[in-house]
């Protein structure tokens, strides 16, 4: 789009999540008025002096909604965007605009990929320049990018006295979350756009969503469980598709038709295998961090339930979640050693089991898979660690970038990367516990050796290898409950656990990963106790997972 002397646009880029009342008084003051009769018009101003006739309303961040940062989907957003502008449209008769644009993380040429996506979806009919268009924007940031491309700004709730600044939307959002029924909250009522109101009466889910975000105790502000994690390396390593298929085929035996629920269910990759084999049963997947749930509706958007009905949440398993007596099964996959380490531990998987136990139907199940403690976790055992495949120099030399670790790690000798181990492990440390590994290092005949809780060698081993996501990992503890602490748990919760000796495959069961063995154990570290004589006798490898089938009785155990 040229300059044409007749008419300005406004670009009001932003996350939309709700218009306030300061907004809509700013804009009417704005509109209508010649460029040159607004004092507060920040930078150099356009060539032209026409009163502004159109908006461009870039809602940023169009394809999140699953944080405190962002949560409330695009489509409400641009409902939202719509009616707000439209009440401006019917007075002053501007034109307005709605772009979409994609989550950038902070990048200096945010401004200049704002103007270019606006180009893009709009085939090049807009084509936004300094000597035509003026910005509004609040954040100091965003100000500075445009106006270091040129152009003027109008500084909206920022260039209010200080004293008397009006809050920002952001402010506006926290304070939704924070109050206990918005609609009778007088304070929040006055800030709030009648748009905004009327667009949460119609749209009475979103208030409750962007509550339920802000106050959930385990998401951060990105919508994760934790700042550290790289889902790209996670995913690979959790659900690739022989991977999963492998996971898969320990519960499908289990799993009874009906509405069949994965909780934590990462992308979503469970499900297609549940889909596939179980086409005529309801499908809910649960998930907590908001990546993952993103993952999950690309999975569905590209068919990979084919015709089964399969809906996901966001939700925090910690709390009730489902109707009592309204689940045939349950899928747990690798969430209750998260529920363990992220939560409170032991009291936060309690509280679960029990949850799961009303939301089951009579004959329902619950199956979990995760991992597992040895039985005899206090007995103390010499854990012999190669020290020739990679340096033990500068252990603890701090890298913070997370690729950089990875390499460093790489290069440590399995003994190096124990003692890095034992001082980072967190999980336990982070619920206020002393910290948790406690060894000494021996050489026997030349070879080196931790001396140190059964339980503890069982830790390290289950994360030496987890290079890619080390500081993820150190946030998470494997080995709490052995298999009886993990029956005796789910008995105490009402559950039947379910054994079957004639096929151990299709019951409850702990085992040994041969893969691991294979690929990452052997010739790495060993297992060994010491005789009365002082010898070492060998020992074998922990059990590594545990499978747990159990039901709310009144059902045949197995056909």
């Amino acid at each position: 789009m040229g300059h044409d002397p007749a008419m300005t646009t406004l670009l009001f880029p932003g996350r939309h999540l709700l218009h306030t009342t300061f907004q809509e008084q700013y804009l009417r003051r704005v509109l209508g008025t010649p460029l040159d009769g607004l004092s507060f018009l920040a930078g150099p101003r356009p060539a032209g002096t026409a009163p502004i006739d159109q908006i461009v309303f870039a809602i940023t961040s169009s394809n999140q909604q699953h944080s405190r940062y962002n949560p409330i989907p695009f489509h409400v957003r641009a409902i939202g965007v719509d009616r707000f502008a439209r009440a401006l449209e019917l007075t002053f008769g501007v034109r307005y605009r709605l772009v979409g644009i994609p989550h950038y993380p902070p990048t200096p040429r945010f401004a200049a990929i704002v103007l270019k996506e606006i180009a893009q979806q709009t085939e090049g009919a807009l084509r936004l320049a300094p000597d035509d268009c003026v910005v509004m924007s609040s954040t100091a940031g965003v100000s500075e990018l445009f106006q270091a491309l040129g152009f003027a700004v109008l500084p909206a709730e920022a260039g209010e006295p200080e004293e008397a600044r009006p809050p920002v939307p952001t402010d506006v959002v926290r304070r939704l979350a924070e109050t206990a029924d918005w609609q009778h909250d007088s304070a929040l009522r006055r800030l709030l756009a009648a748009a905004t109101f009327d667009l949460w009466q119609d749209f009475p889910h979103i208030p409750r969503r962007v509550r339920r975000l802000w106050r959930d105790p385990l998401l951060t502000d990105a919508g994760g469980l934790t700042e550290s994690r790289d889902y790209d390396v996670y995913l690979v390593r959790m659900a690739n598709r022989d991977i999963m298929r492998l996971k898969y085929e320990d519960v499908r035996p289990a799993i009874l038709p009906g509405k069949i629920v994965d909780e934590g269910c990462a992308d979503g990759a469970l499900l297609a295998l549940v889909a596939r084999d179980f086409p005529d049963s309801d499908l809910i997947g649960i998930e907590i961090a908001g990546e993952l749930i993103a993952r999950c509706l690309e999975r569905q958007r590209a068919g990979a339930y084919g015709g089964t009905f399969v809906h996901f949440h966001q939700r925090n398993v910690t709390e009730p979640i489902f109707e009592d007596d309204s689940i045939d099964t349950t899928l747990c996959h690798s969430t209750l050693h998260e529920l363990w380490s992220y939560g409170d531990g032991e009291p936060a998987v309690r509280a679960y089991l029990a949850y799961k136990h009303a939301q089951t139907r009579p004959g329902g199940r619950l199956i979990i898979r995760d991992v597992v403690g040895p039985e005899d976790k206090e007995q103390v055992v010499w854990l012999w660690l190669n020290q020739e495949n990679g340096e033990d120099r500068e252990i603890f030399a701090h890298v913070p970038e997370r690729q950089a670790l990875a390499r460093h790690l790489a290069g440590l000798s399995t003994c190096g990367r124990f003692q890095r181990f034992a001082r980072d492990f967190l999980a336990a440390r982070r619920r206020g516990a002393p910290p948790p590994i406690a060894y000494r290092l021996e050489t026997r005949q030349g070879r080196r050796y931790a001396v140190l809780r059964l339980k503890d060698a069982a830790e390290f081993i289950s994360k030496m290898s987890y290079l890619d996501n080390w500081e993820s990992e150190m946030n998470e503890e494997f080995a709490f409950w052995s298999f009886s602490e993990w029956k005796a748990a789910l008995s105490a919760a009402g559950f039947r656990v379910l054994e079957n000796p004639n096929a151990p495959e299709t019951g409850s069961r702990a085992y040994l990963n041969p893969w691991l063995v294979a690929n990452r154990y052997e010739g790495q570290v060993a297992f060994f106790r010491e005789a009365d004589d002082g010898r070492l006798e060998p020992l074998p490898y922990p059990v590594s997972n545990v499978v747990l089938v159990a039901d709310k009785g009144n059902a045949t155990p197995f056909l």
